[in-house]
């Protein structure tokens, strides 16, 4: 028998099992897939954005949902614990802008072979691909089974992630064990996804290195793509979910995008008053904004005309456009093409100090399962290797 059977090789699960298995429990690691770290190797674009160098209380900040329930993960094994932890493995980490810590080879490989290194150093017992059917817990005793087979354990990890991104294994397994065991799970939604467009914008391709979002009386900042349908990159993914919620309710909504968030309009009304008059307006918008984007903003105002000529109603106009842009949104994207799943694992049934279920002992639930989720920037990757840590730190 087991001590511990942990349900998924993410970075929650690898993490939980190094722990528990450092301890001297015997861990079996149960995972789908043909290698382990599926989904963290394509976080970041593949860069691995390991966590995010913020206090716990701004980390807590950054997480828009159930925040509170991670103080006790993250006073435990939080960003700080988890730079330590990697470099003392050997791993080169690198602080970028906003807090976000990187390996400095840009590999998120580097990340996932330093945790096998640790499951291996540690004995852990790794199955990949095999698929856990289902769980059956008895009085004194649960039993995992799976498609080869059937194990017994005195503790399980459910560490199976969301439903975004689905090919790397993230299937909702997690949902339904818990609903099969009586816990609930609230609604599913897309967190950090892409929008789109009401109407069709001859701009894709096009990025923007920063910008602030305004919508609902949160601002977002950093750079964003304009795609074939709608808009994409950091600042689009952080500001998606308030976006979803409100979808739910209107047929479409307008976002204000400040593009030169860098000056402000008055600034910026100066630095045109002392541009050179002969020259055509464009050439002004060029030298803060993309060339194609400057285009077509000028033909939408219909002001291409040289500066010297240009009225202050037609400055003004420009001016209000270059720092409050509005598109309208009447989509987001699917939850599977969603970076994060928003909802999951109530809460109100967790232990946060243990991440244990509370309606049944010797169940734990950890990583993007919960309905616990960050933006983007480090944030989710130390709440499942927080979460890992605390769960697995917690068997006894």
């Amino acid at each position: 028998m087991y001590d511990v059977i942990v349900i998924g090789a993410g970075p929650s699960g690898m993490m939980a099992s190094i722990v528990a298995a450092s301890n001297h429990k015997k861990v079996l690691l149960i995972e789908k897939n043909n290698i382990i770290g599926k989904k963290l190797e394509l976080t970041g674009g593949g860069r691995c954005n390991l966590t995010n160098l913020k206090s716990i209380d701004n980390f807590i900040k950054k997480i828009p949902v159930n925040n509170k329930v991670l103080y006790s993960a993250l006073n435990l094994f939080g960003p700080q614990d988890i730079y330590d932890y990697f470099s003392k493995l050997g791993v080169k980490l690198k602080v970028e802008d906003e807090d976000r810590v990187f390996p400095v080879d840009n590999k998120a490989t580097t990340i996932i072979n330093a945790l096998y290194q640790e499951l291996i150093k540690y004995k852990v017992n790794i199955h990949l691909n095999e698929i856990v059917k289902s769980l059956d817990i008895k009085d004194d005793y649960k039993e995992v089974i799976t498609d080869k087979g059937s194990y017994k354990t005195k503790n399980i990890i459910i560490a199976t992630g969301g439903i975004s991104y689905p090919h790397t294994g993230s299937t909702g397994d997690g949902y339904k064990f818990a609903k099969n065991i009586n816990h609930k799970v609230t609604k599913l939604y897309p967190s950090q996804t892409y929008l789109i467009n009401k109407n069709k914008l001859p701009l894709a391709g096009i990025t923007i290195d920063d910008v602030i979002i305004s919508f609902n009386k949160k601002e977002e900042s950093g750079s964003m793509l304009f795609t074939h349908i709608g808009l994409s990159g950091p600042a689009i993914l952080k500001i998606s979910e308030e976006v979803y919620k409100e979808l739910q309710h209107n047929k479409f909504i307008t976002l204000s995008i400040d593009l030169i968030p860098k000056y402000n309009i008055n600034q910026l009304l100066n630095k045109l008053n002392n541009y050179n008059p002969k020259k055509e307006i464009n050439t002004f918008v060029k030298d803060y904004l993309p060339k194609r984007l400057s285009d077509y903003i000028i033909e939408i105002l219909g002001i291409n005309k040289k500066i010297g000529s240009i009225s202050n109603v037609e400055k003004q106009l420009l001016l209000d456009t270059l720092k409050n842009y509005k598109i309208d949104i009447k989509a987001t994207g699917s939850i599977e093409h969603s970076f994060v799943t928003g909802g999951g694992i109530d809460l109100k049934y967790i232990n946060s100090k243990t991440m244990e279920s509370n309606i049944y002992k010797g169940i734990y639930f950890i990583g993007e399962v919960l309905d616990l989720h960050g933006h983007t920037g480090g944030y989710n990757i130390t709440i499942a290797l927080s979460t890992g840590y605390t769960a697995g730190n917690s068997i006894k």
